[in-house]
């Protein structure tokens, strides 16, 4: 009996585990930042461990670390919340969208994904029971999500509507002029808005981030998800937040304190630093990656690949349909024969078969090094056609 290929996340998982067995694999694929924690947030975890490593927090998380978020999300992303009751620390970006997913949808209800989108949305609503109507977006418009397409998709069991901006893996940003428009159709609709804010620091060129609750109408229809991993090169710390409006709120604690209960108390002394101190090596790291975004479009140009331009994130979604090939395959054949791990496209979308995702989270050296190999693995690739 033949082994059933596999998909989604479990293929990604599967390419992730290859890579460890080569001493000298780029990783081009996965989005974790290449830099350390900062240093005074690791003095602060150190200072946890000796301190508070005994101690509970409520599953909502301290009290100190959900104004921090208050402030920060107030100060970043304009959005006015109540640290006692619009707050939930939570273990990580993906804790934080399963919890509003749970939240928001009962089994049988739609929830409207622009794609490509984050694999976990899909996971997370196959778990919820909910069902996906996607709105695909097309390279040639820079993955730009169409109000009108959104409008055409709804229908009476639509309940809510997914904004991920910037996008992955699209890297691509909701314009200001499309979210209001947006948050109008879901007000008329009377539909629930999950924003996915994890990349709103790492926007590019003249483009805008807009969370829709900061919006007049907005915020008492919207939970929003961040969390610290890509801001803070904190993803092994596995901290992160939703904030929305009280009755939600309210909901996403009772799923909080019953699947997992407080986020870790270090972890939590942490994010306290990483929100209260210094922010320099965010803005360091901001640099960084709007060098190395303009090194890795000028490779893929003078490849002739083509992309959606990532205006924001840390991304970018190549098109690699003139291979000929599935994108899992093309993966396959980068990994084994020049040890450079690039995620394939249908591991976040069926259809998007033709591209692979692409990250600049490695040192410039690094990054150039992988695009060598992987233009000689295209060569080869087309070579054989």
């Amino acid at each position: 009996m033949s082994k059933k290929k596999a998909e989604g996340t479990n293929l990604l998982y599967q390419l992730i585990s290859e890579a460890r067995a080569y001493d000298d694999v780029i990783v081009m694929g996965r989005g974790d930042p290449d830099f350390d924690t900062p240093a005074h947030i690791v003095a602060a975890a150190k200072n946890a461990m000796v301190n508070h490593h005994s101690d509970y927090t409520p599953p909502e998380g301290l009290l100190a670390l959900r104004e921090a978020i208050a402030e920060r999300v107030k100060r970043v992303n304009n959005i006015n919340v109540d640290p006692a009751t619009e707050v939930v620390v939570t273990n990580g970006g993906q804790e934080a969208l399963f919890l509003m997913v749970l939240a928001v949808l009962a089994p049988g209800d739609e929830m409207i994904v622009p794609e490509p989108n984050y694999n976990t949305y899909a996971d997370s609503l196959a778990f919820a029971g909910g069902v996906k109507v996607e709105v695909q977006t097309y390279a040639e418009d820079d993955f730009r999500a169409d109000p009108a397409d959104v409008r055409a998709a709804i229908s009476d069991r639509s309940r809510a509507l997914l904004l991920v901006s910037p996008n992955n893996p699209a890297a691509s940003v909701i314009s200001p002029g499309d979210m209001k428009e947006m948050l109008g159709i879901a007000i008329e609709k009377d539909l629930m808005i999950l924003a996915d804010d994890i990349y709103d620091l790492f926007v590019y060129d003249d483009f805008e981030h807009l969370s829709p609750a900061s919006l007049p109408g907005g915020k008492e229809r919207t939970l929003t998800l961040n969390a610290l991993s890509k801001a803070y090169s904190m993803t092994g710390w596995r901290l992160g937040w939703v904030v929305g409006p009280a009755d939600l709120m309210a909901r996403v604690r009772e799923l909080k304190a019953a699947i997992s209960g407080g986020a870790s108390v270090i972890s939590q002394h942490a994010g306290i630093a990483a929100l209260t101190g210094p922010q320099d090596a965010v803005e360091m790291m901001a640099e960084a990656y709007r060098r190395r975004r303009r090194l890795v479009l000028d490779a893929l140009d003078a490849m002739g690949i083509k992309y959606g331009l990532p205006q924001g994130g840390q991304f970018v979604f190549a098109d690699i349909s003139f291979t000929g090939m599935d994108s899992g395959d093309v993966a396959q054949r980068i990994l084994t024969e020049q040890h450079v791990l690039a995620y394939p496209g249908s591991a976040f979308s069926k259809d998007r078969k033709d591209y692979l995702r692409m990250t600049f989270l490695q040192p410039e050296a690094q990054l150039i090094e992988g695009l060598e190999r992987m233009k000689v693995a295209m060569r080869d690739i087309m070579a054989e056609r």
